[in-house]
């Protein structure tokens, strides 16, 4: 990975951790151990393991893969947060974590949405119970 790349992929992390402190008013930070330790790229939304992408062309398939690998490890719900150069964020979520019905549904049966739902469902399930669509 380039300088450029890492630097991209920083800037993309804060941006998005300043993005989920406004809408969520909580504490969102960049995880500074996971080029070593691994793990999610923002630390303090609770139950949700978020992969931060910043890119020019999407490689969702890979980023997925990546995304629930690590959840796993950390026993949390994958998310995948994405922006493509001059595009909003997108969220990309395993169907079984967001809707009714689905709770056996594999990973890889996924879900698209914004800033502003994704923020919905994280509010939703701060009393403990599991946000859906």
């Amino acid at each position: 990975m380039s300088a450029m790349q890492r630097r991209k992929g920083k800037a993309g992390e804060q941006e998005l951790a300043r993005l989920l402190r406004e809408h969520l008013g909580i504490e969102v930070s960049r995880n500074l151990l996971q080029a070593r330790e691994g793990g999610a790229d923002l630390l303090g939304v609770l139950g949700w393991a978020i992969e931060v992408k910043r890119a020019v062309r999407p490689s969702l398939a890979s980023w997925w893969q990546q995304t629930c690998r690590q959840a796993e490890d950390a026993g949390e719900r994958p998310v995948l947060a994405y922006r493509l150069d001059r595009h909003p964020w997108r969220f990309v979520l395993a169907l079984r974590h967001v809707a009714h019905g689905f709770e056996h549904a594999p990973l890889s049966m996924q879900v698209e949405t914004d800033l502003e739902v994704f923020a919905a469902l994280v509010r939703e399930g701060v009393d403990g119970t599991e946000p859906h669509l």
